[in-house]
């Protein structure tokens, strides 16, 4: 199963990074109806790294999440995906029932973080290892994308700003040492776009300083 699952998330990150596209699925992200289904709840791309949110349905009956990561090799292509994380017995996320149960009426609400020590191979890194700390959201269905603005100290206002697109209700974000983001949710409106709810600050790990959002 987590071969199974590795693989699903390897491919993730190739669609995810075809050129000219944006990331965001070509039709919703399915339910989870079967003990084998699997569903890419999102990816995050951080230069040369590759991180995974999957969820699936166990045959137990009860939901799970995974979080795998892989690294951009020197041709471009995405090496094999290494697990990071799990949890079982979480809410049917791709349920919109289910979602709208967790948001009580919110446009957006932080599901959980974590943290693991990983190479990034960044100058700043201790030995190339740094703590990445990793946001997971969960979204009103009318969510469009989400603008990520760089909020740390000394950031440029009219700079590092990120409009992520969705692939389901789950958002995942991965934050170096140091970082802190402004996370808004924009709901299409038409030719333009309009905010929904309160915006939400997450940051990185503080043991050591950062860069930029990139």
């Amino acid at each position: 199963m987590r071969r199974n699952l590795a693989e699903a998330a390897r491919a993730a990150l190739a669609v995810a990074c075809v050129p000219g596209t944006d990331g965001r699925a070509a039709e919703p992200a399915p339910r989870l109806e079967g003990a084998t289904t699997t569903v890419v709840a999102d990816t995050c791309v951080r230069g040369d790294l590759g991180f995974v949110l999957l969820l699936h349905r166990r045959k137990d009956g009860l939901v799970a999440e995974e979080l795998f990561f892989s690294t951009r090799e020197g041709t471009g292509a995405w090496g094999a995906a290494e697990h990071l994380s799990g949890s079982g017995g979480i809410p049917d996320l791709t349920s919109p029932e289910e979602a709208a149960a967790v948001l009580r009426g919110w446009s957006m609400t932080v599901l959980g973080d974590s943290w693991t020590l990983l190479h990034t191979g960044r100058p700043q890194a201790d030995d190339g290892y740094e703590p990445m700390r990793f946001h997971v959201l969960l979204v009103d269905e009318n969510v469009g994308h989400l603008d990520i603005e760089d909020s740390a100290a000394g950031a440029s206002p009219a700079s590092h700003r990120l409009r992520k697109p969705l692939t389901s209700q789950v958002a995942l974000l991965a934050l170096f040492p140091g970082e802190r983001v402004t996370v808004r949710t924009r709901a299409e409106a038409g030719a333009g776009v309009r905010p929904m709810g309160e915006p939400v600050e997450l940051t990185g790990s503080e043991a050591v300083a950062g860069a930029p959002w990139a």
